[in-house]
């Protein structure tokens, strides 16, 4: 497995992918192309082979960063990719100080991951999500200048 810099090329398989994690409700493939080319977005992508197995993007507006979404195959999850493609993202950031993201409320596994980073939750945001409604937590990660995170 190969962590790398998403290119044009993927967007068909990280949709894909998306859709398979997310539903039809996902990303299209103009919004993918749109993430692509924004000067604040890295998106990464996990490859096995020629296989898109996984997805990140994220977003950094001066030392704040954001992660927008977080995607592994069914058939590919707790081997590490998630981890693997949040620490790239975060170390390969200059600058970084705070980094935020929204889960939805009942993905428990997505929660113990980001909290193995040290997440922390600061607040919901009430019918955040669609199909179905639910709400989001909202967690953030204090970055010190020495100090990159690293999951317990």
């Amino acid at each position: 497995m190969m962590i790398t810099a998403m290119l044009p090329a993927h967007i068909k398989q990280v949709k894909a992918l998306l859709d398979t994690c997310f539903g039809e409700s996902a990303w299209t493939m103009e919004s993918l192309r749109s993430q692509l080319d924004k000067a604040d977005s890295h998106c990464t992508v996990a490859v096995e082979g020629d296989t898109v197995i996984g997805f990140l993007a994220f977003e950094q507006v001066l030392d704040e960063g954001s992660i927008v979404d977080v995607a592994v195959h069914p058939d590919y999850r707790r081997r590490g990719i998630a981890k693997a493609l949040i620490t790239s993202a975060v170390n390969s950031a200059e600058g970084l100080h705070t980094v935020f993201l929204e889960v939805r409320e009942s993905n428990v596994p997505a929660v113990r991951l980001y909290e193995s980073f040290g997440f922390e939750r600061i607040g919901v945001r009430k019918g955040y999500y669609q199909k179905p409604k639910e709400d989001a937590v909202i967690m953030n990660l204090s970055i010190s200048v020495c100090n990159t995170p690293n999951p317990r």
